[in-house]
């Protein structure tokens, strides 16, 4: 079947990208000695959530020509937020995320926390104004001001010595975070056509094949840096990119089009959200174990049946 080959081109092209693009960052990151939860969160979490910022551009303009595809920008926005804190911590947390310091759960869990309380509050009327996109807007803002006024601080120390060139890093986070957006497309679409073929909700579509889709480079990122011992790139990426998802992605949205919320979103996606995200902060930044393989069985469990339940309804 065509659409399951592209789709297996799509996850090759997501690992390869992965690759090329945490190369690119670990060199920038010791050749500058930048912190890697820093890199994490600025570089890799924009770069690896373009799939769902383009998703977004290009449903808001279909909607503002008059083809309400709010669904598509709600869905894919919470389900990618579920994806990377329930699938991409379940999965490679069996590879094992050791604990992370306290004190960086404080920015971590107050803008998740915020960015799920105001879609909570902004979508009890069934609708996200452009007003409100406005707000979803500034508070990412403000996240993103955060991270340069209240640096991560690192005890972490490499030798840049053998670092290479800047010139051939920037080349290949570029080169990296272009074979990401290319795979990722190709991923998603080949994803959603077999949904199609199989019948299955425009919403489910949205929030459990896109959204799972488009949490797939965050899936390669973090098990390639796990794997190279730089677990905090791969933490600083999940959280980075979830308070994107979560404030960016529906912000813009809102922003172009004001957004119609399902009812469903309010019982089952927030809630769900709210849960992961409260189960990964303690399990990373609380609990003295990090994730290991109980923790990962707890979240990839939640996500699974979440994505059964999203099917359902």
């Amino acid at each position: 079947m065509l659409e399951f080959f592209l789709l297996v081109c799509g996850l090759g092209g997501l690992w390869c990208g992965s690759e090329v693009l945490i190369r690119g960052a670990m060199a920038l990151a010791d050749r500058y000695h930048l912190p890697d939860v820093l890199v994490g969160m600025l570089i890799l979490a924009i770069g690896t959530d373009l799939p769902e910022l383009f998703i977004t551009f290009d449903a808001s303009l279909r909607s503002l020509a008059g083809e309400d595809l709010s669904g598509i920008i709600i869905g894919s926005a919470l389900g990618s937020g579920i994806g990377q804190l329930g699938l991409v911590i379940g999965i490679t947390g069996f590879i094992g995320f050791s604990p992370r310091p306290l004190r960086r759960a404080i920015r971590n869990g107050l803008f998740l926390f915020a960015a799920i309380a105001l879609l909570a509050v902004f979508s009890l009327d069934g609708l996200i104004s452009q007003g409100e996109g406005l707000v979803l807007m500034a508070v990412y803002g403000a996240y993103l001001c955060s991270l340069i006024i209240w640096p991560a601080m690192s005890n972490e120390a490499y030798n840049s010595a053998d670092a290479m060139p800047v010139a051939q890093a920037v080349f290949y986070l570029f080169a990296g975070l272009i074979l990401l957006l290319l795979a990722a497309e190709l991923t998603v679409v080949s994803a959603a056509d077999f949904a199609e073929f199989l019948g299955l909700s425009n919403l489910a579509v949205s929030a459990v094949i896109i959204g799972m889709g488009s949490s797939l480079p965050e899936l390669s990122v973090s098990i390639i840096a796990l794997l190279k011992k730089r677990g905090g790139l791969s933490v600083g990426n999940l959280m980075g990119s979830n308070v994107l998802d979560t404030l960016l992605v529906p912000g813009i949205g809102a922003a172009l089009s004001p957004l119609v919320v399902p009812v469903t979103v309010l019982w089952l996606d927030l809630p769900v959200l709210a849960l992961v995200t409260t189960l990964a902060l303690v399990f990373l930044y609380v609990s003295p174990r990090g994730v290991k393989k109980v923790e990962a069985s707890i979240l990839l469990a939640i996500y699974l049946s979440y994505a059964f339940f999203r099917i359902q309804v």
